[in-house]
C-alpha cells in the first residue's frame, strides 16, 4: 500500500528514492538531520556542566586567597622566585631541585605583575596555583566525562572541588597544585592515546611532556609515573576490553615510557643532592587512616560514604568481567538485552588503573618512610586525591536509575560542601603578618633586630613582610646568627645561626643600636626552646623592656639598650 504523502518527512519528499544508492543518501541524510540536534545538545550540556565546575572552584579558590597570612614554605617559594634566573638555577641544581619548574615559573609571574606595579602579597603569589588548581579540576571532569558518563564525571569533579585537602594547595604559593595540573591531564593523555580512536601521536606526546614536567614540578611525582608504567603494564595482561588496545599500542607505550624516563634522569640525579625529609615522622598504621580521614576533611561520616562508594563501583566492576552475570547487585546495576552490565566491563581496566593510582603511592611512601628517606605526608599524597573521587564517580555510573544517580552525586556533593567553611576557618598556618606589623609601628631609625631560629626561617619570614609593606626596618649585615637561605641553597653551608642566642655576640650587637628587637619563632626541639629562653633571661637582666608582641607564631621583645650596664 502507498504511503499517504502527509506522512512523508520534508527530506523525504524532496530527496525521494529513485535508486538504491540514492536511497542510501536519503537515510544517511534523514539520520543526520535527526542527530546533529542530539549531539549539539549533549555537547552544549558537558560544557555548560564543565564551566559550573570551573566557576565553581574559581570561586572557592579565590575566596579569602589574601587573608590568611603567608607562611615560611610559602615565603621560601617566593624568596627563591624573586632571585634572578641564573641564581634560581643555581638553587635548582645545587642542594635544592625540587619544585624547579614551580620556582621558575612563579619568577615569570612576578615579574609579570611587576609590570603593573603589583606588590608580592599574598593574593598575587598565590593567584597561579589558583589557575592550576582550576585547571586540574576541569582534567578530572573530562577525564570522568569521558569514562564514567556525565553524571560521573560531574560527581567526580566536584567532590574534587570540594576537597579540603586540594583547596589547602589550590591557595598556596607552593607547587603541589601545578603537579595536580599535570598528573591528572598526564592520566587522561595516558588512557585517551590507550583507547582513542584519532589523534595518537597528540595524544602521545601529550602524555610525555606532562609526564616529564609533573616531574620536574614536584619529585613525588616520580613515584606516580612509576605507578603509571605498572598500570599499563597492567593492562596489557588483564582481561578486558583495553587489552587488545593496549597490546596493538605497545610499541608507541613503550616508546613513551622510555622517552619520559630518559628526560627526567637530570632530575632523579639531582634529587640525589636534593634537601632530604628527615623533618618527616616514620608513619604507623594508623597514619594511613589519618592521612584519608584528612582527605575527606576530617569527617569519619564522609571518610565512610566515601569507603562505601569506591567498594561498591569496584566490586560492580568486577562482577561485569565474570562471564556468568550473577549478582545481587543486579537489580541496581545497570544492564542490557544481554544480561551483562551495559559498559561496565570496560570499567575493569579504568578501576585497576585508578586504583593503582590510588593505592600504590600509599604503600610506596609508607614501606619507604620505614628508612631514612620519609615520604609518607598528606602534602605529598595529596596526589591520591583526583583517583579517590574518580572511583567514586565510577560508583555512579554504574547505577541503574538516572535518579538515582543525580540524587546520590546531589547528596556526595551537598555533604561536601557542609565541610568547605572548616577548611577557612583554618586556613592560616602561620601568621606573620601581624607581628611584623607590630615591628613596623615600633620601629624607629637604627634599631637593632635579631631573629632564632633563622635555620627555621624565622629572618627570611619577617623580611618578607618588611619588604611588602616598604618599612625601613631590616636586618643589618651584622645582625647575630643571620642566615641566608639563598646563600645556603647554593653553597649548602649553614652558617653560624646560633649567634643570635649567643649573649656575647647579642651584648657587642646591642651596644651599636639604641632599641633592639629580640624575635624568636619555629623554634625546633627543646634545645632551641631552652637556648631561647636563656637569652630571653639575659636580655631581661641587662636591659629594659619597653613592649612585647606574641601569637602562636612569633614571640617579639623590644629592649631600651643602655652600654653602662652591660656585664657579659
Amino acid at each position: 500500500m502507498a504511503q499517504a504523502k502527509g506522512s512523508i518527512s520534508p527530506i523525504e519528499e524532496v530527496m525521494g528514492a529513485q535508486s538504491p544508492v540514492e536511497e542510501s543518501k536519503r537515510f544517511l541524510a534523514l539520520a543526520l538531520f535527526q542527530r546533529v540536534p542530539s549531539v549539539l545538545s549533549r555537547i552544549c550540556n558537558d560544557w555548560v556542566l564543565c564551566g559550573v565546575i570551573g566557576v565553581v572552584a574559581l570561586g572557592l579558590d579565590l575566596y579569602r586567597l589574601g587573608e590568611p597570612g603567608l607562611w615560611f614554605d610559602e615565603i621560601l617559594s617566593v624568596e627563591r622566585a624573586r632571585q634572578s634566573i641564573s641564581v634560581i638555577w643555581q638553587i635548582v641544581t645545587g642542594a635544592q631541585p625540587n619544585m624547579a619548574l614551580y620556582y621558575f615559573l612563579l619568577h615569570y609571574w612576578l615579574h609579570f605583575t611587576a609590570l603593573f606595579s603589583l606588590p608580592d602579597s599574598e593574593d598575587i603569589v598565590r593567584l597561579p596555583s589558583v589557575i592550576f588548581a582550576v585547571l586540574s579540576a576541569i582534567v578530572v571532569f573530562w577525564l570522568g566525562r569521558r569514562f564514567f558518563g556525565r553524571t560521573g564525571g560531574f560527581a567526580a569533579a566536584g567532590l574534587y572541588v570540594l576537597n579540603d585537602l586540594q583547596l589547602v594547595y589550590a591557595q598556596e604559593t607552593r607547587s603541589y597544585a601545578l603537579q595536580l595540573f599535570l598528573l591528572c591531564l598526564s592520566w587522561y593523555a595516558l588512557f585517551a592515546a590507550l583507547t582513542g580512536t584519532s589523534h595518537q601521536k597528540k595524544w602521545w606526546f601529550c602524555y610525555v611532556v606532562t609526564a616529564i614536567l609533573a616531574v620536574y614540578a614536584h619529585l613525588f611525582s616520580l613515584l606516580i609515573f612509576f605507578v603509571q608504567v605498572l598500570a599499563a603494564g597492567g593492562l596489557l595482561f588483564l582481561p578486558g576490553p583495553w587489552q587488545a588496545k593496549a597490546r596493538a599500542r605497545l610499541r608507541p607505550l613503550i616508546g613513551s615510557m622510555v622517552m619520559t624516563g630518559i628526560l627526567i634522569i637530570p632530575m632523579l640525579v639531582a634529587s640525589r643532592v636534593g634537601g632530604k625529609t628527615d623533618w618527616l615522622p616514620i608513619p604507623k598504621p594508623v597514619d594511613v587512616y589519618y592521612l584519608f580521614l584528612t582527605i575527606s576533611g576530617n569527617s569519619k561520616i564522609f571518610l565512610g560514604i566515601i569507603t562505601v562508594c569506591v567498594l561498591f563501583g569496584l566490586l560492580a566492576a568486577l562482577i561485569a568481567s565474570r562471564q556468568n552475570w550473577s549478582s545481587p547487585l543486579s537489580g541496581v546495576i545497570r544492564q542490557d538485552e544481554h544480561s551483562k552490565p551495559s559498559g561496565l566491563y570496560r570499567y575493569v581496566p579504568l578501576g585497576f588503573a585508578l586504583l593503582c593510582w590510588l593505592i600504590v603511592p600509599v604503600v610506596v611512601s609508607y614501606v619507604v618512610s620505614q628508612k631514612s628517606e620519609h615520604l609518607f605526608s598528606s602534602r605529598y599524597l595529596v596526589t591520591i586525591v583526583p583517583p579517590l573521587f574518580l572511583l567514586v564517580g565510577m560508583s555512579i555510573a554504574v547505577l541503574r536509575w538516572r535518579l538515582v544517580k543525580v540524587v546520590l552525586t546531589f547528596c556526595l556533593l551537598l555533604l561536601a560542601l557542609h565541610y568547605v567553611p572548616l577548611y577557612y576557618q583554618s586556613a592560616q598556618v602561620e601568621d606573620w603578618r601581624t607581628p611584623t606589623q607590630w615591628v613596623v609601628q615600633h620601629y624607629q631609625q637604627n634599631d637593632g633586630m635579631v631573629c632564632y631560629d633563622n635555620s627555621q626561617g624565622c629572618q627570611v619570614s619577617t623580611e618578607y613582610y618588611l619588604r611588602l609593606y616598604k618599612s625601613p626596618a631590616h636586618f643589618s649585615s651584622d645582625s647575630p646568627g643571620a642566615f641566608r637561605w639563598v646563600t645556603y641553597d647554593i653553597t649548602n653551608r649553614l652558617g653560624n645561626y646560633q649567634a643570635a642566642v649567643d649573649i656575647h655576640a647579642l651584648a657587642a650587637y646591642a651596644a651599636k643600636h639604641p632599641h633592639l628587637f629580640f624575635i624568636t619563632a619555629r623554634l625546633s626541639g627543646e634545645q632551641s626552646v631552652e637556648k631561647a629562653q636563656v637569652a630571653r633571661h639575659w636580655l631581661d637582666s641587662h636591659y629594659r623592656l619597653l613592649g612585647q608582641f606574641s601569637n602562636a607564631t612569633v614571640t617579639i621583645r623590644l629592649y631600651l639598650t643602655n652600654t653602662s650596664i652591660i656585664t657579659t
